[in-house]
């Protein structure tokens, strides 16, 4: 009657939106954590993934497409990405060097992610152990 509850008509998502998001749900699926914040932790990630993959509908393309990821590698990295943003943010601290649980259901996603890009050949393995030790060496050092 007023249109208050009407549905807003949007744009299609492109197949290489779709993918990705797809490919988000399945990460959740695969990814159980342990606590009640690492769940918190996934919800917060996807909604900023699909925020973003919604309004940079060229990022799931150049991705994809253009540069050759693999669905599962581009996921991967979109949420490590994410989570070291907002762990360096320092908002993830409860103390100097000391993350709190978000923070800490954070930096777990971002090892997962690492290993998975490492496990499919998209990042060499040496790399990717450094890249989480220097990680945590900057974590220790905010706060």
């Amino acid at each position: 009657m007023f249109g208050f509850f009407k549905r807003k008509k949007h744009a299609p998502f492109s197949p290489e939106v779709q993918l990705l998001w797809a490919e988000v749900e399945k990460f959740r699926i695969r990814y159980r954590g342990n606590e009640a914040s690492d769940e918190k932790a996934f919800d917060t990630i996807e909604h900023e993934i699909f925020r973003r993959l919604t309004t940079q509908g060229t990022f799931a393309i150049d991705l994809i497409l253009k540069s050759g990821w693999s669905a599962a590698d581009a996921t991967s990295m979109m949420i490590a990405e994410y989570v070291s943003a907002e762990i360096l943010s320092g908002q993830m601290h409860s103390a100097h060097g000391i993350l709190n649980d978000m923070g800490k259901a954070y930096l777990k996603l971002f090892k997962v992610c690492t290993e998975r890009m490492i496990s499919s050949g998209r990042m060499p393995a040496g790399e990717g152990h450094d890249g989480i030790r220097a990680f945590e060496e900057e974590i220790a050092a905010i706060g």
